[in-house]
C-alpha cells in the first residue's frame, strides 16, 4: 500500500510594504525577508491511497502505470509565508517566513517526481465514504483476530468455563450447563469466521481500489 500526500498551492510575491511590516515587527527574531518572499495559499491536503494494479488500465488514468489510487481531499486550506535564501540550478534553500524553519529542495531526474501531475487530475468526490467504510472493515477484522484468534478463543473458552462453573455451584445444577456454554462458544467461532471473510471481501469491493 502506498500513501501519497500532495499539498497544492499558489504563490503570490509579497509587496515591499508587506515585507517592511514583517521585517520591522518588534517580535521578529529571525532573518529579514528578502525580495523572493511569497505568500503561499494551499488547498486542503490531498491524500492518495495506492494499491498495486491487478489489471492493466489505460495509461494516465491512475497517476502512473503501477498503482491504482483512491484519492481523498480532507482538512482546511492554509496560508503561509515562504522565503528563499539560496537558489541555483541544483538546490533551493527555503525558510518559513514567520517560523524560520529551513527546508531544502534539490533537482532530480527520478520519474516519481512527476507523479503528482497525474494524481492531481483524479477526482476525490464521493471517496470519503469509501475510505470510512474501508477503515471500519479493517477495524472489524483487526478486532476479530484480536478476540477470535487462537489465543483469543482459548481465553474466551477459559473465561466461559470459569463462569459456567461458578454458575453451577451457585445454582446447584450439574456439569451440563458448563458443556452447554462451551458448545455455544464452539458454534460461534465458525459463524464469526465466515462473517469476517465476507466482510473482508466486501472491503475489497467497496473501497474501489482493488
Amino acid at each position: 500500500l502506498r500513501i501519497t500526500v500532495i499539498l497544492r498551492g499558489d504563490a503570490i510575491p509579497l509587496s515591499s510594504d508587506e515585507r517592511f511590516q514583517l521585517n520591522t515587527d518588534a517580535n521578529r527574531t529571525i532573518a529579514p525577508l528578502t525580495d523572493l518572499a511569497v505568500r503561499a495559499y494551499f488547498d486542503p491536503p490531498r491524500i492518495y491511497f495506492g494499491k498495486r494494479r491487478k489489471k492493466s488500465l489505460k495509461k494516465g488514468e491512475g497517476g502512473d502505470d503501477e498503482y491504482s489510487y483512491l484519492p481523498l481531499q480532507i482538512g482546511p486550506s492554509s496560508s503561509v509565508i515562504l522565503d528563499t535564501t539560496y537558489c541555483d540550478k541544483m538546490v533551493r534553500i527555503g525558510m518559513g517566513g514567520t517560523s524560520g524553519t529551513r527546508f531544502v529542495f534539490t533537482t532530480t531526474e527520478v520519474e516519481e517526481a512527476k507523479e503528482y501531475e497525474g494524481l492531481l487530475n483524479l477526482s476525490s468526490k464521493g471517496n470519503k465514504g469509501k475510505v470510512l467504510r474501508r477503515l471500519v472493515m479493517t477495524l472489524a477484522v483487526s478486532l476479530y483476530y484480536a478476540v477470535f484468534g487462537n489465543d483469543g478463543v482459548g481465553k474466551i473458552t477459559t473465561c466461559v468455563s470459569r463462569l459456567a462453573s461458578r454458575f453451577v455451584k451457585a445454582a446447584g445444577s450439574n456439569a451440563k450447563i458448563t458443556a452447554f456454554g462451551l458448545g455455544v462458544v464452539a458454534k460461534m467461532k465458525p459463524w464469526a469466521m465466515t462473517g469476517m471473510r465476507i466482510a473482508a471481501g466486501l472491503t475489497s469491493i467497496v473501497s474501489g481500489v482493488a
